[in-house]
């Protein structure tokens, strides 16, 4: 799927919900949809304002929150009170790994744990609709930093 046909059904589906398509509201939903990292509102603000200076900082986060409700983009606690965003319009299913220490994000899928899933819905009679696994703790390069600290940097 083009960008540009994601930003039409965003477009299409923020209308028939009642929100004006303003050209700051067209900026902010097409650099969301341009990004595949996780990003900030803060730093979607700072795209945004390279193109048009103007932009202002309650659009991009009023905008997210409706990209967010409507399905769009998935926010995603950092662990630290810190929110990231990705936009999963047109993007296959995963799950997150989030490191405590540097925050890095690392994307998974994994077949298994989906079927258990699956199966632990249909054993409690329940149908999911969508889903989000996040699993916090420390990445392996924080470990290694750790392992290298704890033996006074030295490497045995």
């Amino acid at each position: 799927m083009t960008s540009e046909h994601e930003q039409s059904i965003v477009e299409e589906s923020l209308r028939k919900s009642g929100f004006r398509w303003t050209s700051q509201r067209a900026l902010i939903v097409s650099e969301a949809l341009a990004t595949h990292d996780h990003f900030t509102a803060e730093e979607l603000l700072d795209l945004c304002r390279k193109q048009d200076p103007k932009v202002s900082r309650a659009t991009v986060y009023r905008t997210l929150a409706v990209l967010e409700e409507a399905g769009f983009v998935e926010g995603l606690e950092t662990g630290d009170g810190g929110r990231r965003f990705e936009h999963v319009l047109g993007h296959e299913h995963h799950d997150h790994m989030v490191c405590l220490s540097c925050e890095k994000i690392l994307e998974f899928r994994d077949d298994e744990l989906e079927r258990r899933q699956e199966l632990a819905a249909q054993g409690a009679g329940f149908r999911i609709k969508r889903h989000s696994l996040r699993l916090y703790g420390t990445c392996k390069e924080c470990l290694a930093a750790e392992s290298s600290e704890g033996d006074g940097g030295n490497a045995t």
